[in-house]
């Protein structure tokens, strides 16, 4: 078997020949090559466990799964081969002697483990579902099939930006004591700020509590993650284990959220991690953003700036760095950009650790 298949992702397998004909059609020279290439413990065993799930996804009439994954057009010439495929033989319900049963089976128990694992012991769409089967009386859903973001007013005035093949339920009156959305897929929140009621999003094992703020949560059932990002205000993250009364989660525990920030909450090891947006975005107007013009300006200044203008927290040697300054215009440089620029004139480098920024060493004279 190539060892090339050991750098292949999900769409890879999927887009394979090899691999769609054996999924299809085994034989037993196939069976003997993916089985030998198995028993080497890849190191992109997950990915081929997740390209079976969705291809037998496929074949269920559930090809909405690998929307994220591959093209539509390649999810239509996999529909194109099952069909060709089930014509071949003679019959559109598979007809599969023992050998093919053994396969059969097989594909299906790795599929119920990859589900497992790469789904919780919970899947997206269960979890979705099973929620919204707990709100009491009617409520409204809202799914976006289009190939663009769909915007949506909620009853409190709340905006949502709901992302292409991405679904929400609400009521079309919130509850008294809470404001509460179900979420499957990966929605922008701009949250009106009702102090009295708390705004709850439920999506794929986490439950994100805010007041006022915007954020995004992505939670697509095919994939091991669930994403929270805040652009204003505090969020806090939480796993959703149940609820006892209605608005609130069993779990009081999770995470606090501020201004360009995000936390990743893994469904296989259930457990949250935070750290800083990818690229963190000025917060607040332009009338209370620094000049970010610097001549001989003491760094520790520079840095006041930053945590102003950014919302992240930066920790350094406050004694070690006292009579260090900074001349530089850093008025088109991005975050990043900015701590590259400081760091490199006081010789100290950098590391984002959970949130915040700290810096190490630095020396002036």
């Amino acid at each position: 078997m190539d060892h090339s298949l050991d750098n292949y992702v999900t769409a890879d397998f999927l887009l394979s020949d090899d691999f769609v004909s054996h999924q299809l059609e085994p034989t037993p020279e196939t069976a003997q090559l993916w089985e030998a290439w198995l028993a080497g413990n890849p190191p992109n065993l997950a990915e081929w466990n997740r390209a079976v799930y969705l291809l037998e996804s496929i074949r269920q009439g559930l090809s909405q799964y690998a929307e994220h994954v591959i093209s539509d057009e390649a999810i239509e010439a996999l529909l194109a081969r099952i069909r060709e495929t089930n014509h071949r033989q003679h019959t559109p319900v598979r007809r599969i002697g023992y050998s093919r049963w053994v396969a059969a089976a097989v594909l299906l128990i790795l599929s119920g483990l990859f589900a497992y694992s790469w789904l919780g012991t919970q899947g997206a769409k269960s979890y979705y579902t099973t929620r919204v089967a707990e709100v009491r009386g009617a409520y409204t859903e809202r799914v976006n099939q289009s190939n663009a973001v769909e915007t949506i007013v909620l009853p409190d005035s709340s905006v949502v930006k709901l992302a292409p093949g991405s679904r929400i339920s609400f009521q079309p009156s919130f509850h008294a004591a809470a404001r509460e959305v179900y979420l499957s897929g990966e929605a922008d929140f701009q949250v009106t700020r009702d102090v009295r009621k708390p705004f709850l999003v439920y999506a794929n094992e986490v439950v994100t509590r805010v007041l006022g703020t915007q954020f995004t949560v992505r939670a697509f059932d095919a994939e091991a993650r669930v994403l929270v990002n805040v652009s204003s205000g505090q969020v806090s993250v939480s796993k959703d284990d149940g609820v006892v009364e209605k608005g609130k989660s069993k779990s009081a525990r999770g995470l606090l959220l501020l201004p360009n920030q995000q936390a990743v909450f893994s469904r296989q090891a259930e457990e949250f991690s935070k750290s800083i947006v990818p690229e963190p975005k000025v917060i607040g107007t332009a009338r209370q953003m620094p000049l970010f013009e610097y001549d001989a300006v003491p760094v520790s200044e520079v840095i006041r700036d930053l945590e102003g203008a950014y919302g992240i927290s930066i920790l350094y040697n406050k004694e070690q760095l006292k009579n260090c300054e900074l001349s530089a215009s850093l008025k088109t440089e991005t975050f990043e950009e900015k701590l590259r620029v400081i760091c490199t004139t006081i010789n100290a480098d950098y590391q984002k650790l959970d949130g915040q920024v700290v810096i190490h060493g630095g020396e002036c004279r």
